[in-house]
């Protein structure tokens, strides 16, 4: 009798919280939206812009969902097919293709418009987060890439100032290399690190673009395959760490604050670790070294909000997305991340007060400096930029494969997902 009583009691409790979940689900005024790029204090952050929302709103709610990054993909997936659909979501610039082509994505271009921004918002900001014309995601922000490099190794290897051609960046690896117990780069071979790639790439070649006007890779031309001859032969003369084949984000700042190598491939936000284990003074940033042409195109990635499309409160989504977009959170929400803000005023006073933020401020004034957008539009490019360019390029570092064959196997990759997508635009 006392088991029946239990449950019956625990099918109760069960009911009254799906009927609570149910409620929040069909309320028009409760609001679910999910972070999948996450640390306490981001969260914290986010929960305050929430708030404020909420009390420029009254009656209206929001619960956040945090998930972290690695497994982030397949739980919101599992999500939706299990109907409990997130309002809106942030949503990382190789996913956005993915999601667009499965029609999971609400289109925003009917209820969003510039005018709800400032005039200063930077001019790409619509442009990066469309496919075919049409808005899908808003970034918040970008992942601008520069050199960071340590200021006290370059000293005892008698350097005294960081590369600014590729030929300068490539003898300043070796030369710090005959310094005992250091290597001149930190490589990332594992996820993240394709950036690298792409940038030695389309700089050796001279231009940013992915395809010629034939639709056909610019991964076959000769400047690619130098780019990549280059990072090979840096490998394979000891002039970065071997087992940086394997290293992540994590691990590339790490090998860069324990003194294991001299210069960093990254975005602002690696610079939080380094001030917390670095003085100040012993570490500094260039813009990404010029190739042939006297041109470089560091990489600009981004992550943003979108609005699903199983959403059954779109206009309080779209009115939560510009909140969370508006000035001043914006500028909140780059100097809390890590990223180059969206508002063109924002990011000089952001990098100009960084001690070693100079790279990225440089970057954004040269016209030196073009950025590099990845073809996110291509609904392969995340299974290209995760899997087929790591292990394969991994593969080259090894001498598996030469950097001739690497650099067609990619564009042969590129050029087929292009006109595939190409031919389907057309119909």
């Amino acid at each position: 009798m006392i088991r029946g009583a239990i449950i019956f009691v625990v099918m109760v409790f069960g009911f009254v919280l799906w009927q609570a979940m149910s409620d929040k689900d069909h309320d028009p005024n409760h609001l679910m939206i999910v972070e999948v790029n996450t640390s306490p204090e981001r969260t914290r952050l986010l929960r305050d812009h929430l708030d404020s929302f909420e009390a420029a709103n009254p009656g209206m709610k929001v619960d956040v969902i945090s998930l972290s990054w690695g497994q982030a993909f397949e739980k919101i997936g599992m999500m939706v097919a299990g109907g409990r659909v997130p309002d809106v979501m942030e949503m990382p610039d190789f996913w956005l293709s993915r999601y667009v082509s499965a029609g999971q994505i609400a289109d925003m271009t009917p209820f969003i418009k510039k005018a709800d921004f400032d005039d200063d918002i930077e001019g790409g900001t619509f442009q990066y987060g469309s496919i075919n014309d049409r808005l899908y995601t808003i970034p918040y922000g970008f992942y601008l890439r520069a050199l960071i490099y340590n200021k006290r190794i370059f000293e005892r290897a008698g350097i005294e100032k960081p590369p600014l051609t590729l030929q300068e960046f490539y003898d300043t690896s070796a030369k710090i290399s005959e310094l005992p117990g250091v290597t001149g780069f930190c490589h990332q071979g594992g996820r993240g690190g394709p950036v690298f790639y792409y940038w030695l790439m389309t700089t050796m070649n001279g231009s940013p673009k992915f395809f010629d006007e034939d639709g056909n890779s610019t991964f076959y031309n000769q400047g690619a395959i130098d780019g990549l001859t280059l990072i090979r032969d840096l490998y394979q003369n000891g002039y970065v760490p071997k087992d940086s084949i394997n290293w992540n984000f994590n691990e590339t700042v790490s090998g860069f604050y324990s003194g294991t190598c001299a210069m960093l491939h990254q975005t602002p936000d690696a610079l939080s670790a380094l001030k917390k284990r670095m003085d100040e003074d012993d570490y500094s940033s260039s813009p990404m070294p010029l190739g042939p042409s006297g041109k470089s195109f560091p990489h600009l990635g981004y992550i943003g909000w979108s609005v699903l499309e199983k959403s059954t409160k779109k206009q309080a989504a779209f009115k939560l997305v510009r909140h969370l977009l508006a000035r001043e959170n914006n500028q909140e929400w780059a100097e809390g991340s890590g990223l180059v803000p969206i508002y063109k005023g924002i990011s000089e006073n952001i990098f100009a007060a960084i001690p070693a933020g100079q790279g990225w401020l440089k970057t954004t004034q040269d016209d030196r400096w073009s950025y590099l957008i990845n073809p996110n539009y291509l609904p392969e490019i995340a299974e290209f930029d995760s899997i087929t360019v790591v292990q394969s390029g991994q593969a080259m570092m090894l001498g598996e494969k030469t950097p001739e064959q690497t650099a067609k196997m990619w564009a042969d990759f590129l050029t087929a997902a292009n006109k595939k997508y190409r031919q389907g635009k057309d119909q």
